[in-house]
């Protein structure tokens, strides 16, 4: 069983209630995990000792370890620190109640007792608001208190105890997806990031259209990215699980594709339970099996992820998941909570704004011949800083309801066409004054036009406004010539460029590797400009070399399915 993919570890979680079925009924167990090991080479397995009010024992836990030990897969800790009950929602424990602190701490220091690795599932948070919490609540906003309180029981409750019980036991917390929000319920990336030995992070996407989170698939890409940059080098990998992909089994996949394509050193699948025993589920684990030998076959020829620096400073907020709504359109977002100021490119969304030093960082960047791109949430939140520091472009109170579109062909002077979008979207009408700043593209009015993309030069560097629908995923709405013309901002940074409609992905690697997804459900033809610097294309997937015509190769897109390209330079 000790079988390992060459390019990455696969684990799998297994809840509380898998723990207490194997001290139940070992041999029943060991039949259903072998089902998912045919499939699966598990390298790890994450075994619970607490979740929703129910337990299992220590000696539990200790005869499951054992037999996966003598397995040759190696065995870590987990628990779940939510309550039980879902009347309204997930339920988290209350921190202001002793009961609730003594569960964690019992839960903490039995595992330290078990394993030398322990893991914190997704729900190391709290959103109760029961009269205790509000007394210690006082005047403070609840995403301060919440966070003072979340770094006081990670301090006192989970890592002072586990050290406490074994001093080489390393303590990992897992983020959630909802990065957008995590202050709100206590999660402090910066700060926890530094107290705990790693971190994990969810990839989970899901469906975008009917889950309540709403999240599109870049972001389980994006946010392995930007969750690395929180804590480098100690970001030990990606999680996803099944829930709400029953309507696409692609959708399920797609989260481990992202996942690797960000080079997670380790996917853990979620979970034992669920893949093996849950009928709605039960061809997941054996399309698993055909994912990860495909990626595992070229991984190790991609390089170093690259792409635009997205700043996003810790616990802001504002376009929720707006990188994510742009890489879908095959814009390259890699994240950071660091202000990247010696990049060529810096993206600026709403987020962003919350930096107080955001215009100097941002005017060092111009000076310096950087490029900055801004949304226009990233204006309607700094404004009057904006005009009295680059150029007289305001977010106005004004909306257009808008369909057709024109692009310039002659560097702004004029723009021209007649490009008909997906469907009609609502956006923000920004006001600029012509001559100063010019419409690289534009959607067209009764009687005038409205900037969609706005770029001027200041200093050795230029700056540039996207316009955002009210609705952000009416980006996807935005006809090819207007995406092209958004995705022509990033020209200095990286040297590959798709002419595509949005639901098309790009990830591009430091070794002139790049992968191309499509989101679509139907087949779609694509152009990627690869540079006039490139003799050839090599094809990863499937052997085969792809002639370079004016710089340009073209493909025919297969939902769903990827296509790994190295560029051959001259």
């Amino acid at each position: 069983m000790g079988k390992r993919y060459r390019n990455f570890n696969v684990a799998v979680y297994c809840p509380v209630h898998d723990v207490l079925q194997f001290a139940k009924n070992q041999e029943a167990f060991i039949e259903q995990f072998k089902c998912l090991h045919k499939h699966v080479q598990i390298g790890k397995v994450y075994l619970e000792n607490f979740r929703g009010d129910v337990w299992c024992e220590k000696d539990d836990l200790l005869q499951m370890k054992s037999y996966f030990e003598e397995q040759g897969i190696a065995v870590s800790g987990g628990i779940t620190t939510c309550a039980g009950g879902q009347n309204e929602g997930y339920v988290s424990l209350c921190y202001s109640d002793e009961e609730d602190r003594q569960k964690v701490e019992k839960a903490i220091r039995m595992l330290a007792q078990c394993f030398d690795e322990i893991i914190l599932d997704d729900f190391f948070f709290t959103n109760c608001r029961c009269p205790k919490c509000i007394a210690q609540k006082g005047v403070r906003s609840w995403s301060a208190f919440r966070k003072e309180q979340m770094v006081e029981v990670a301090n006192e409750l989970v890592l002072h105890v586990a050290k406490e019980e074994n001093p080489s036991v390393n303590v990992i917390i897992k983020y959630p997806q909802w990065y957008e929000v995590y202050q709100e319920t206590g999660y402090d990336l910066e700060t926890e990031s530094e107290l705990f030995d790693f971190i994990y992070t969810g990839t989970e996407t899901r469906n975008p259209d009917y889950a309540q989170q709403h999240l599109p698939k870049y972001l389980s890409y994006f946010i392995m990215t930007y969750l690395e940059s929180a804590a480098p080098g100690r970001n030990l990998g990606g999680w996803f699980d099944p829930y709400e992909c029953t309507y696409n089994l692609t959708s399920y996949l797609e989260q481990g594709y992202l996942t690797l394509f960000a080079r997670a050193k380790e996917i853990t699948i979620f979970c034992m339970g669920t893949l093996v025993l849950d009928q709605r589920y039960s061809v997941f684990a054996a399309s698993l099996e055909q994912m990860f030998i495909e990626m595992d076959a070229y991984l190790d020829q991609l390089g170093n992820t690259v792409g635009i620096a997205s700043y996003r400073p810790n616990a802001a907020r504002g376009e929720d998941n707006i990188h994510s709504y742009l890489g879908m359109c095959g814009i390259p977002l890699i994240g950071t909570m660091q202000y990247p100021e010696d990049e060529k490119v810096v993206f600026l969304a709403a987020g962003a704004a919350e930096d107080k030093e955001i215009i100097a960082k941002m005017k060092k960047s111009l000076m310096a011949g950087a490029d900055v791109i801004c949304t226009s949430g990233f204006l309607q939140k700094i404004n009057e800083a904006f005009i009295q520091e680059f150029v007289n472009v305001s977010y106005s109170t004004r909306k257009a309801f808008v369909k057709d579109y024109a692009i310039t062909k002659d560097n702004g002077l004029s723009v021209s066409g007649n490009y008909v979008g997906r469907e009609a979207v609502l956006i923000p009408q920004l006001d600029y004054c012509t001559n100063d700043i010019w419409e690289l593209a534009a959607a067209y009015g009764q009687g005038m036009n409205y900037p969609i993309v706005l770029r001027c030069s200041y200093g050795m560097g230029r700056i540039s406004v996207i316009t955002i629908p009210d609705n952000m995923g009416d980006l996807y709405c935005y006809p090819t010539q207007v995406l092209d013309a958004i995705r022509g901002l990033f020209d200095k940074k990286i040297s590959v460029r798709l002419d595509a409609p949005a639901g098309i992905m790009l990830f591009l690697y430091d070794n002139d590797c790049l992968v191309v997804r499509s989101d679509l459900s139907y087949f779609e033809s694509c152009v990627i400009e690869v540079g006039k610097d490139c003799k050839s294309v090599h094809n990863l997937s499937t052997g085969k070399e792809i002639p370079v015509e004016n710089g340009k190769v073209m493909l025919q897109l297969m939902p769903g399915v990827n296509v790994v390209l190295k560029r051959i330079m001259k």
